[in-house]
């Protein structure tokens, strides 16, 4: 698991016609990296946040993934 960071598009609470970029700090396996980069489309993706939470999205919604360095 390497962490990245990465941006997602959500449900604007506010205005519920349109949506918003969010950004999440997550850890991503080497075979959800391998299946976003392969030529297989997913229709959802798998991360761990905070404490060993899964995290699933819609492959849609991904907007952007960068890996972090600390």
């Amino acid at each position: 698991m390497k962490p990245y960071e990465l941006q997602y598009w959500a449900y604007n609470p506010d205005d519920e016609t349109t949506n918003v970029l969010r950004r999440k700090d997550v850890l991503v396996s080497d075979e959800t990296l391998k299946a976003m980069l392969g030529s297989e489309k997913r229709q959802f993706y798998s991360f761990v946040i905070k404490d060993g939470e899964d995290f699933i999205l819609a492959a849609d919604l991904v907007h952007d993934l960068t890996r972090q360095f600390k």
